[in-house]
């Protein structure tokens, strides 16, 4: 059975995002069942039924479903809006960390979007199919409308109509296939392969949402799903009679004449603002992205001014710019815009500025198109000079910023024992982090929350620790001179181990050396191989009694999966020795 403790990790870990699911499979179970049963069961809708089929609940049921969804898709891109929120002081941890998986939840609604438009067309095709072969149309659907909608109306059906003019030739028909023609290249263009190689493709395409969402709320405005406006029923020597069963009673049932009264069977259609769910659904949620998006835009009217480029070993370029009105958190990240390269393109990166410093910086390596592009014009506008942390360049161009936006490195400093983990690139958000610690020591200022940090930095080449030694480095001094070095505790390793004898023999020569023979950072020494994550999270346990213990890693999604067995599995074996100590794990998402 698990101890109180025990628990309180499980929760923290994956609670309120459990909890967030097991709400949103209810709503949806819900809002499918509600409807299904609606239409499967109401008066009001026999005739609809009669003529459709069996089709008519599952269409239905499925719609509501995507109305959710579609709602909700959208709220998890909402950057500033979620960043409000976030960043809000009365915001509680559980909801930062929901709206730290916001993209996960975009995905996962884009999922069931897929899933629910498949059973929505597939009930809708056996729906025409089952309409247009019905025996005797002109009867059973009459031809009195009630003409509330500003768009105008046209008969449901007629005994002309077939399978392909109800397709192409109706509002709901045509504006359905191109919904699902855009579903279609926006899913397959978001598969991470097509994503991560051809990003341009999938930027542009995914702004297919403009037509999609335009289509689905003309969609609902093509009024095919039709409603007896008042069904009425009498009673006649003991049996019911209603005008929706009229054409199959009227001519031998003299004593229905009143309800069968062609005049009283009319049928209503949603009316386009009274249509009552896709409008009031997906509506506001877009009013908030469009909000969300002219503030973004905004952003092009004060662009920040690049003003110095310094190359690093990697290769990796660290850019350094200013702008008006700058206010970041450490380990926040920003999204670029480069007008020379793209209007509309915009691309994230990890802020390696401290908040206490007067300008923004970002490091930046040739990961693709865009990034080798942007790396061309930073030479184009260059003068390079040459100093001792590499070669840099003195600019004067533009560059777009859009944030800064949150993270889980938020939450750092409400733990006094933190272990950052950075992978490859992923060490990114902790130089912001190391050097706000920094500048906070600097300054006097030992009341900031955290005590210790245990930073692992993790690569598979040893030339790609050069492209944050001269941070990493400069950090390690200066809280040498300050008599802090025991708020920082470096642990570099070496994941991949080619038997370059060129590089042991520059570390076997250097064994005495005060700096670090493949990072050359003062007073540390670089592990080979991989942590004993188990091992070292209990070792930093016990060394750190009675303690909540913050772990934030950036890196690939398959050593997130160990570090957060890890935890749970030294929790577990501190709870057994009694030291009070529980490690609480937080991953990078964007």
């Amino acid at each position: 059975m698990l101890s109180t403790k025990q628990l309180k990790f499980k929760f923290y870990a994956h609670g309120p995002k459990t909890i967030f699911l097991l709400i949103w499979i209810a709503l949806n179970i819900f809002l499918f069942a509600y409807d299904y049963y609606q239409y499967d069961t109401k008066t009001k809708y026999t005739y609809l039924r009669k003529v459709i089929g069996a089709g008519l609940p599952f269409a239905r049921g499925s719609a509501a479903c995507l109305n959710l969804n579609c709602a909700l898709i959208v709220l998890c891109v909402c950057r500033n809006f979620l960043s409000l929120i976030h960043n809000s002081k009365y915001c509680p941890r559980v909801i930062r960390r929901l709206i730290n998986h916001n993209l996960a939840l975009h995905k996962l609604c884009a999922w069931s979007i897929v899933l629910h438009t498949v059973i929505h067309t597939l009930a809708h095709t056996f729906n025409v199919e089952f309409a247009v072969s019905y025996f005797d149309l002109e009867k059973v659907v009459k031809d009195k409308f009630d003409d509330n909608s500003i768009l105008g109306r046209s008969l449901f059906l007629t005994k002309d109509d077939t399978k392909y003019t109800i397709l192409f030739g109706s509002v709901g028909g045509l504006t359905g296939v191109i919904i699902d023609i855009c579903l279609f290249l926006m899913v397959t263009s978001s598969i991470k392969i097509v994503r991560r190689s051809f990003f341009e493709v999938f930027w542009f395409t995914h702004h297919l949402f403009i037509v999609f969402f335009i289509c689905l709320l003309c969609h609902a405005s093509g009024q095919m799903i039709e409603s007896l406006s008042d069904p009425k029923c009498e009673t006649v020597e003991g049996k019911e009679y209603c005008n929706y069963k009229c054409d199959l009673y009227k001519d031998t049932v003299p004593d229905t004449t009143n309800i069968c009264n062609n005049d009283q069977l009319i049928f209503k259609g949603p009316g386009f603002l009274n249509y009552s769910k896709s409008y009031w659904w997906v509506g506001v949620p877009l009013i908030i992205y469009a909000i969300d998006r002219i503030v973004r835009w905004s952003r092009r009217f004060n662009p920040a001014v690049v003003y110095k480029a310094i190359e690093h070993p990697g290769p990796c370029l660290e850019l350094r710019m200013r702008k008006k009105g700058w206010k970041q958190q450490a380990g926040q990240y920003v999204f670029l815009q480069c007008s020379e390269l793209s209007l509309f393109e915009w691309h994230p990166f990890t802020l390696t500025s401290a908040p206490e410093e007067n300008y923004l910086s970002v490091h930046i390596r040739k990961a693709g198109d865009w990034t080798g592009l942007l790396l061309k014009t930073v030479a184009k506008h260059s003068k390079d000079k040459t100093t001792k942390e590499g070669k840099r360049a003195e600019l004067n161009f533009k560059i777009a910023v859009d944030g800064p936006y949150g993270t889980p490195s938020d939450d750092i400093f409400k733990y006094k024992t933190t272990v950052l983990i950075g992978a490859g690139v992923g060490v990114t958000p902790y130089a912001s982090i190391l050097k706000s610690v920094w500048y906070k020591l600097k300054s006097g200022n030992f009341d900031f929350g955290v005590k210790k940090i245990y930073f692992y930095w993790l690569n598979s080449d040893a030339s790609v620790f050069g492209w944050f030694t001269s941070v990493i480095s400069e950090v390690v001094t200066e809280l040498k001179k300050l008599e802090c070095s025991e708020y920082l505790e470096v642990r570099p390793h070496l994941t991949r181990f080619n038997n370059d004898k060129d590089m042991m023999e520059n570390v076997a020569m250097n064994m005495d050396s005060e700096e670090d023979a493949i990072t050359n950072l003062p007073g540390v020494q670089t592990r080979f191989g991989r942590p004993n994550w188990f091992k070292d999270f209990v070792d930093i346990g016990e060394k750190n009694p009675s303690t909540d213990i913050g772990v934030f890693f950036c890196g690939p999604a398959v050593l997130s999966e160990s570090l957060d067995k890890a935890c749970s599995l030294a929790n577990a074996q501190l709870e057994e020795n009694k030291t009070g100590s529980m490690f609480f794990y937080n991953k990078e998402n964007f």
